[in-house]
């Protein structure tokens, strides 16, 4: 079956589904491995471990593009991309989402923001028209119905901290009308807000929790309990991967190799993930000697 439809069914079960984020191949492969049915990318941590800085809008549509690639190539589950604002206007978005369908992505989220755009926690957001946006999101229609594709489309509104909670309502309730697949609100303030959202708009409600952010950090059992349907996480592997890298340098800085070894995964372990196995059994096969 095709990750899309995959995603689909996923959506249409009952109960929370959990969106944990990847940034590159190795992380994908341990959400997988994880069991996670379902993964996302992460802008956000995608900016960082590519190019080192924040997610404002400085990597490209191209380098976002060749990420995901290896992401979605690395892994047999559903990934749903992160395809910021659809990089620039409705064409853009057309296009974007013609892309990401070439690469079998399952879904693509874009969001009202302006381009160049910024993390949806942090301050000096500036969003586009309501109107514009429905016309994003009927370009990205477009492109999947040219395509022939169940390509899954995320409409995300960032007017709660820019236009206030009311006019995010009108925002997310035109987008579904629009025709988006689930509307994602970034930085809901309080578990009441969520359960309006939940109860005016009629199509799964998605938003995401980061340690730290602007969104208070509501338990999964209570958002699945009052009808949240897609929760993403989109700094599970990032933040713990590099408070373990750095606690690893410290350690080696100080001459300490056996509390680097405690602190990673050693030698075979790492190779089992990786896939080492499969190429020795192919470089039997073939006879090309013997990693």
């Amino acid at each position: 079956m095709h990750k899309s439809k995959l995603f689909r069914q996923l959506l249409e079960k009952p109960g929370l589904v959990l969106r944990p984020c990847g940034y590159d191949a190795l992380s994908a492969l341990l959400i997988e491995k994880a069991g996670f049915e379902l993964m996302g990318t992460s802008g956000y941590a995608i900016s960082a471990s590519a190019i080192g800085q924040p997610d404002l809008g400085l990597i490209s549509f191209g380098e976002l593009l060749e990420r995901a690639r290896n992401i979605i190539n690395s892994v047999s589950i559903p990934v749903d991309v992160d395809a910021d604002t659809g990089y620039g206007n409705a064409l853009n978005a057309y296009w974007t989402a013609k892309n990401f369908i070439w690469i079998d992505a399952a879904g693509i989220r874009i969001e009202d923001q302006t381009w160049p755009k910024r993390c949806g926690h942090m301050s000096g957001k500036t969003i586009i028209s309501k109107d514009e946006m429905v016309l994003k999101i009927a370009a990205l229609i477009r492109a999947r119905d040219e395509e022939g594709s169940d390509l899954v489309i995320g409409a995300r509104t960032d007017a709660r901290a820019i236009e206030g909670f009311e006019k995010t309502i009108e925002r997310a309730i035109a987008y579904a009308k629009a025709g988006a697949d689930y509307i994602y609100v970034e930085c809901p303030q309080s578990l009441e807000e969520v359960k309006h959202l939940v109860k005016k708009i009629q199509i799964p409600l998605a938003f995401n929790l980061i340690p730290g952010g602007k969104t208070p950090l509501f338990s999964i059992s209570e958002l699945e309990s009052i009808g949240v349907k897609y929760l993403s996480i989109p700094m599970v592997c990032l933040y713990p991967a590099a408070k373990a890298m750095l606690n690893a340098l410290l350690a080696l800085k100080n001459g300490d190799l056996e509390k680097v070894g405690e602190i990673g995964i050693n030698w075979s372990e790492f190779n089992e993930l990786i896939g080492v196995r499969k190429w020795k059994q192919l470089e039997s096969e073939f006879g090309q000697g013997n990693i």
